[in-house]
């Protein structure tokens, strides 16, 4: 096979686009802390959030395989109010406004709830529903669900849900949700 002078001259830009696109697809697959893979992609545009860099709250969220939290993850500043959805413990009323929330309503079953957010029985019952808004200037985590090993023995996998990590703490009076409504009993 014969190649021409043109051709020879434009082989070394060629194979160095075909290495650049590898590369793009080698990043698009997401990493845990732990050098496994991810399941799923954080959003990256969410009109009520910018982008920011925040270590110290990524991980507080963000945990190794088996461990729960997230495992992709993206520190975020709210810009205007974002509304969140949160299932709870009844029996836990200091887990109200816990630090783990979704972007949706919830909906379907407890069961799959539990599977698509891995969340262990004996961290909650799931039984109760609040709306609230995320304060404008809070730092948050969004993230894909990172695996879980519960006490019992049950293991729930990896999956694309995103999750809101809002580092409330109810306790010592700490809350960057506010306009929050009881939901009433969940499912």
């Amino acid at each position: 096979m014969l190649f021409s002078a043109k051709t020879i001259l434009y082989l070394p830009v060629i194979l160095l686009s075909a290495c650049a696109n590898f590369s793009n697809f080698q990043n698009s697959s997401v990493i845990g802390i732990d050098g496994e893979k991810c399941i799923g992609m954080i959003p990256t545009t969410v009109n009520q959030l910018k982008i920011i860099h925040n270590n110290s709250l990524l991980k507080k969220s963000q945990f190794e395989t088996g461990k729960g939290g997230v495992c992709a993850a993206q520190s975020f500043v709210t810009i205007a109010p974002l509304n969140v959805y949160r299932v709870y413990d009844e029996e836990k009323s200091w887990s109200v406004y816990g630090g783990w929330w979704a972007m949706n309503r919830p909906s379907g079953s407890k069961d799959d709830y539990r599977k698509n957010n891995a969340i262990c029985k004996e961290w909650s019952n799931l039984d109760r529903l609040i709306s609230c808004q995320v304060k404008i200037g809070s730092e948050i985590v969004l993230g894909t669900t990172q695996s879980v090993t519960c006490e019992d023995g049950t293991t729930y996998s990896k999956t694309a849900t995103v999750q809101i990590y809002i580092p409330n703490n109810q306790k010592n009076g700490i809350l960057y949700v506010e306009n929050c409504q009881e939901e009433g009993r969940w499912p």
